[in-house]
């Protein structure tokens, strides 16, 4: 999407002085810039509203290439967060990647941003009291990684009994969940224009002010 401020520029331009006349494109490049910052910080603070705990990664993901001697600067976010990114600004359903589903912690202890930890799978695939699977449940059938019960006379030690299942039933550790259509939307471009069509004005009279400040 491109967001162009040139008819701006353009009506301006025919009320100045030739000395800011002059000044127009530094003051221009310098203008696009302030904007792309403003845009990208926009975006950032969007994605902790309408995410919860967004990773940094994620967060971070929104970049600008800044404009140097073309007043053309770029907002965007980076190609791997791009990809499951993309569904919450034009809808669809949930990117997963090489995931097998969408890995949801159940009686698995979450990380701070409430993502199943990395490596957890493998830490568990390769136990024998562990298997990957359906389950008939009260409420369905449930795809995830389960625990089966261990006999108390067959746990040995402290630290086996932290992680036996003694509960004499099946343990659910992650659920296993099929992509979803996604409903919320981060509105990447909306924002973007709010912000431009909001500070054009008071940015671009402050760099062409500054410019003609220091001209020579």
């Amino acid at each position: 999407m491109e967001i162009s401020v040139k008819s701006n520029i353009d009506q301006i331009s025919k009320q100045l002085s030739h000395l800011a006349y002059k000044q127009l494109p530094f003051a221009t490049v310098k203008t696009v810039n302030q904007l792309a910052k403003m845009t990208q910080d926009a975006e950032k603070k969007a994605m902790l509203s309408v995410f919860d705990s967004p990773t940094p990664f994620t967060v971070n993901s929104v970049v600008v290439k800044k404009a140097y001697k073309t007043p053309i600067a770029t907002v965007f976010v980076r190609d791997k967060a791009a990809q499951y990114l993309e569904p919450y600004e034009n809808g669809g359903t949930q990117f997963l990647g090489k995931k097998p589903a969408d890995l949801v912690p159940v009686q698995q202890a979450a990380n701070q941003y409430g993502n199943l930890p990395r490596g957890i799978l493998n830490k568990y695939k390769n136990r024998k009291d562990c298997f990957i699977g359906t389950v008939k449940t009260k409420r369905g059938e449930t795809y995830g990684l389960w625990q089966r019960p261990t006999p108390a006379i067959a746990i040995k030690g402290i630290k086996q009994r932290r992680t036996a299942n003694t509960t004499g039933a099946l343990k659910l550790l992650v659920a296993f969940h099929k992509p979803v259509t996604v409903t919320k939307r981060l509105n990447f471009g909306a924002r973007a224009h709010q912000v431009v069509n909001k500070n054009f004005d008071a940015v671009f009279g402050k760099e062409l002010a500054k410019a003609m400040a220091t001209a020579k």
